[in-house]
């Protein structure tokens, strides 16, 4: 005669390692798909090389106009490792503002400018030595030549930063500085007694207070919704900078560095560099459309 079978008790300790492997699956798929997202993400951007090469393509990304203009462009400086130059041509929060694609300049690494925001620091750090007391420095020059007729050279830009709210007030900031026409004249002071100074730089509000930063005020004030769909905590909105200039050829120096820690990133989306001809050219910055 046969015994009857048990049945398979229905107690939580009898089902707790069919609920383990299954949560276990659902982490793994989870996790395939964030990391399906991310490789998505990272194709939307393209580091750029350090060499002259990059630094050219980097600059034709942005350049509109005849590009017999844009003779060539360098990298003066910028942070080893983790790839903080790149171009992008995902459309996102206005940019590219022209053609198809934009360039992004970071205090960590560009490709992380798609990540979803975690809030905090993006936990990327170039390292380097110190340039010009600031920590993280990029210092890009493009050399455009300006026909005949043409007095002004404007750019677009977004700045976004991971430093807000809590670096807001502090001296401690990353910041942005445009300069023409000769080698960078900014300077940003040891952590004893952090400060900036750029009194060159074009990239200001009007009343020539401002440098770009998350302290700024006025046009270049910064909000977490401009920062929507990036990693970044905070951004201005869409801005451009301009400032005169003779025809003739010229060197423009962008630079984007940390003043004090290397955990907290920034960046920039820079887009439509061109020169034109306009009855008042007014150095500082507006908004941009």
């Amino acid at each position: 005669m046969k015994r009857a079978m048990r049945p398979w008790p229905k107690s939580s300790a009898a089902i707790r390692p069919l609920t383990i492997v299954v949560a276990a699956i659902a982490i793994l798929v989870a996790g395939l798909g964030a990391a399906a997202s991310a490789g998505k993400k990272n194709r939307a951007i393209k580091p750029v090389s350090r060499s002259d090469k990059g630094a050219t393509r980097l600059a034709q990304s942005i350049f509109e106009g005849n590009g017999r203009r844009l003779v060539r462009a360098k990298f003066v400086a910028v942070p080893p490792g983790h790839d903080p130059v790149a171009t992008s041509r995902r459309s996102v929060l206005g940019f590219p503002r022209k053609g198809k694609s934009f360039a992004i300049l970071s205090t960590g690494c560009a490709h992380f400018a798609f990540y979803k925001n975690f809030g905090g620091a993006t936990g990327c750090k170039d390292g380097g030595v110190k340039t010009r007391g600031a920590r993280d420095v990029t210092i890009w020059r493009i050399r455009v030549k300006v026909p005949r007729g043409a007095n002004c050279l404007s750019f677009r830009f977004k700045f976004l930063s991971e430093e807000f709210p809590e670096f807001v007030g502090s001296p401690y900031n990353d910041a942005f500085i445009a300069e023409l026409d000769h080698s960078p004249q900014w300077t940003a002071s040891d952590n004893r007694s952090p400060s900036i100074e750029a009194p060159d730089s074009f990239a200001t509000t009007r009343n020539g207070r401002d440098i770009i930063s998350v302290n700024a005020t006025g046009v270049a004030k910064v909000s977490r919704a401009a920062a929507r769909g990036t990693t970044y905590d905070a951004a201005t909105g869409k801005l451009r900078a301009s400032t005169p200039v003779t025809p003739g050829f010229h060197l423009l120096y962008l630079s984007l560095f940390d003043q004090g820690d290397r955990q907290w990133d920034s960046a920039v989306f820079i887009d439509r560099l061109l020169v034109r001809r306009a009855n008042r050219c007014r150095p500082g910055l507006v908004g941009s459309k």
